[in-house]
Parts: C-alpha cells; sequence; structure tokens
C-alpha cells in the first residue's frame, strides 16, 4: 500500500469543512471547491458518471 501524500489529511480536512455531509462531489461542486474552469476540472480528475469521493479529490489534490 502506497504511504499517503504530506498534504493528504489537509486536503481531506479542508475539503469536508466545505462540505461535511457529503463522500461524493460532483463536477459543479469540485469547480465551485477550486475555483478552476468545468473543462479543466473534468479534464484533471478521474470522475465516475460526474462525481468524485471526497477522499480521492483529497489524494490526487496531494500527489
Amino acid at each position: 500500500m502506497p504511504c499517503e501524500p504530506q498534504a493528504y489529511r489537509a486536503n481531506l480536512e479542508r475539503i469536508k469543512a466545505t462540505y461535511p455531509d457529503k463522500e461524493m462531489l460532483n463536477i459543479g461542486e469540485v469547480k465551485r471547491f477550486l475555483g478552476i474552469d468545468r473543462e479543466v476540472v473534468k479534464r484533471r480528475f478521474p470522475f465516475r458518471e460526474n462525481y468524485i469521493s471526497v477522499a480521492t479529490l483529497a489524494w490526487e489534490l496531494s500527489i
């Protein structure tokens, strides 16, 4: 199992502070959270059926 990236926990806490009751985020929520273009969000992150888990997003932001 790979070691978790150094910023993973901090990213996870930030996302959970913004979306405390969610485990899955849609493209629009990620776009608003990051403040970047929708097309960039769709290219950069591994969405499945337009959703990404909070843990996966935190991981992807950390690497």
